[in-house]
């Protein structure tokens, strides 16, 4: 039941071996909600484990009665996987993973039950079930109170090339109008996730409440620089082939 949920989620102090610049993004999220922020931005360099930020900030947000139900949104069902993988990897300080705390919805599941606390879904499956089942039967704006958007930039940007899911949307302007017309839908505030924060990903969403950058990151120990580029020269380049 609901209750013992709750009763577990507070035994379980949250997820543990977080690094400090991914509690202080934690901590930005919450204060930006507090104020009253509607839609939130976190920037984070690839390779700094956003994944784990996102599961630890649903674990806080769902832990503290903040939120009642969570959609993860992602623009691939590969990327979908990856994250329902990791709430079933994920460790809590207790003993327990993620997805036993707080039970979860899978990309198959049209609608979550009433116990499901989180549902990962495609954009452009949420896109089908909110404006496009001629059934009727669509989640209605209250099902979910909290989004995060994995990947922000991807799914409306000119680097990705509109795949098989998406050959219903005429051209990308028609797939971003279409993702924003998802988010709008639904009554929640949201955060989304991004290295790379575009334009038109603050236009949607804001300046950044927290932002961790590549360089800061090698700085700190967690990347790895790359080399300076080094040009090599060789006779053969140099004086070509002569007969």
């Amino acid at each position: 039941t609901s209750d013992d949920l709750n009763e577990i989620a507070e035994r379980e102090l949250g997820v543990t071996g977080l690094r400090p610049y991914q509690t202080e993004a934690i901590a930005a999220v919450e204060t930006a909600i507090a104020a009253g922020q509607q839609s939130m931005l976190l920037a984070m360099a690839t390779g700094t484990g956003k994944t784990r930020l996102a599961i630890a900030l649903m674990f806080e947000l769902l832990r503290r009665k903040r939120f009642r139900r969570i959609l993860f949104l992602v623009d691939r069902n590969a990327l979908g996987r990856q994250t329902l993988d990791a709430m079933s990897t994920t460790d809590t300080d207790g003993f327990l993973k993620f997805d036993q705390v707080f039970p979860v919805a899978d990309l198959a599941r049209k609608f979550p039950e009433a116990t499901d606390r989180v549902q990962v879904a495609t954009v452009q499956a949420m896109i089908r079930r909110v404006f496009e089942d001629p059934s009727d039967e669509r989640p209605t704006p209250g099902t979910y109170d909290f989004i995060i958007i994995d990947e922000a930039h991807r799914g409306y940007t000119l680097d990705a090339e509109l795949r098989e899911d998406d050959l219903g949307f005429r051209n990308l302007e028609d797939y971003l109008s279409a993702y924003r017309r998802v988010l709008d839908y639904f009554d929640a505030k949201r955060v989304a996730l991004t290295a790379t924060p575009a334009l038109h990903t603050r236009e949607i969403f804001g300046p950044p409440v927290f932002h961790y950058s590549y360089r800061q990151a090698v700085i700190d120990g967690y990347l790895i620089d790359h080399r300076p580029p080094r040009r090599i020269t060789t006779a053969l380049a140099q004086t070509g082939i002569s007969f």
